[in-house]
């Protein structure tokens, strides 16, 4: 790239930041966030950034969320709140995840399509919808996932073999599930060798090598994921063991899911399109590129990815929203653009006359990709953050809004709260924040939001939650509009509680 084309990079990535942590940071302020996820990870990398276990209350109290899901990467985002102790670091740190993923995206780009439509294609990446879904939802691990991808499909394509191995260890760090990914990145590099897309092609040594380097990232990938479920997860789950194997019609582990999956391919393939919000998010993931990214053997890694989705029982998993999507979008885009340079290759070599149809490929695709995401986001409008933002309604502090921020203060420090999931994040920096019910009664307050269908992930509606509380001790305290504070007056404050 040019200085100039590396200033325009810099200003999507700029522009791409500024942008979701502003939107991000007006949702928290608009107490949008939820303490299921933001919260969570809020409450672990505290701990973390104090040398200590990641201890999460609001899983339960003294739950160790390793016994959740393997993710000591988290651990990077300590030292951001010796800076700043407060949750929304982590949305920041999350927006700039997305933005520098933008250099390896541009970098595969500049290879294969120049380094202008390179500019345009990080672009396309960073506003498209399953990036945007991502900024759409509080925080998660797989954020971290999302550049590593992108550094990985480069490294292979450039032969950095040590830049692949680390980034496939970074995966492994990021979450237990991208063992199959690494996995599958062996098997690539294996089948084809280091820069199987490129022009140049290796020499006999060179793929023998690469073979042993596929085979031995096969393995990584095996070994990590056994390791994250069958030991890390259960040691800090007091044995209770890996919980988020729900693939009951594959078979009761992963062995028999291979199995199932090699003797039963059409019942795999029925599985993973039936019910049609199934193939909805299929087709949803492959339309920001126009589908081009079908073309490249890179494609293939978004395998792992929707399987352990679509074959999932848990229907929260099919759809489109939250932050599920966006560990595709560095591989469609990277893929697609694969396809593109590969193709346009080709027509270039065939003569004058068809060289020049292969130059028009690479401005009618980029064309079409924005036609595509510009039509999302006002068709779609609800599920963009850029959208969203345009509305005056976002910004606007309603009678809930002022409700929370007048009685969430009357709520003292170092104390144990029940707090209604949008609520809770914006308590844990100061207090021992719970699931409404779920305190173990070392709670002395609770608030609850009587505008929302219920108080949190599997919690119980409002009004139910405050019957429940009355029958536990707690009286009314006080009340604004649709937001409720109670308390037990005469209860001792356990000095767990302390969290400052």
């Amino acid at each position: 790239m040019s200085r100039t084309h590396r200033w325009w990079l810099a200003a999507v990535a700029l522009a791409a930041l500024v942008t979701d942590v502003g939107y991000a940071w007006a949702r928290h302020d608009r107490y949008l966030t939820t303490g299921f996820d933001l919260g969570i990870f809020d409450q672990a990398v505290r701990a973390y950034s104090r040398l200590q276990a990641p201890i999460v209350p609001l899983k339960a109290p003294g739950y160790h969320l390793l016994g959740d899901h393997f993710h000591p990467i988290l651990a990077l985002w300590a030292p951001l709140y010796w800076i700043w102790d407060d949750p929304r670091m982590l949305l920041a740190a999350q927006a700039v995840l997305i933005a520098v993923s933008v250099v390896p995206v541009a970098r595969f780009a500049t290879r294969r399509i120049g380094p202008g439509p390179a500019v345009v294609v990080a672009g396309l990446y960073v506003i498209s919808w399953p990036l945007q879904r991502m900024v759409q939802f509080d925080v998660h691990e797989i954020a971290f996932a999302v550049p590593l991808l992108a550094v990985v499909i480069d490294a292979v394509d450039r032969r950095a073999r040590w830049t692949t191995l680390l980034a496939c260890l970074g995966l492994l760090a990021c979450r237990e599930d991208m063992g199959a990914v690494v996995l599958l990145v062996g098997v690539l590099v294996a089948a084809h060798g280091f820069r199987f897309g490129g022009r140049l092609r290796p020499g006999r040594a060179d793929l023998v090598a690469d073979l042993g380097w596929g085979l031995g990232m096969m393995v990584l990938g095996v070994v990590g994921y056994k390791i994250a479920t069958a030991v890390v997860i259960p040691h800090y789950a007091d044995g209770a063991g890996f919980a988020y194997w729900t693939f009951p019609a594959l078979g009761p582990d992963l062995p028999s899911a291979a199995r199932f999956a090699l003797t039963h391919p059409w019942s795999v393939v029925t599985l993973m399109v039936t019910p049609w919000r199934k193939a909805q998010t299929l087709i949803a993931t492959g339309m920001p590129v126009l589908y081009l990214c079908l073309g490249s053997r890179y494609v293939l890694l978004t395998l792992p990815l929707l399987a352990q989705r679509l074959l999932n029982e848990r229907e929260l998993l099919w759809s489109t929203n939250f932050h599920y999507s966006s560990v595709l979008a560095p591989i469609i885009f990277l893929a697609a653009v694969d396809t593109l340079g590969r193709w346009s290759q080709r027509w270039a070599a065939r003569g004058a006359r068809r060289g020049a149809v292969g130059s028009r490929m690479v401005p009618v695709w980029l064309t079409g990709c924005a036609a595509v995401l510009i039509t999302g986001m006002l068709v779609q409008a609800g599920d963009y953050p850029l959208s969203r933002m345009a509305s005056a309604s976002f910004w606007r502090r309603d009678l809930r809004v002022q409700g929370i921020d007048q009685l969430a203060a009357v709520i003292p420090p170092n104390v144990c709260v029940e707090a209604d999931n949008t609520i809770a994040p914006q308590l844990t920096r100061r207090d021992y924040v719970t699931r409404v019910g779920r305190s173990n009664e070392l709670a002395t307050w609770m608030i609850l939001d009587y505008s929302r269908a219920d108080t949190g992930w599997q919690g119980d509606p409002p009004a139910v939650a405050y019957d429940k509380a009355l029958a536990r001790g707690f009286v009314p305290y006080r009340q604004r509009d649709v937001i409720v504070v109670l308390r037990k007056p005469d209860a001792a404050v356990d000095p767990i509680c302390r969290v400052r």
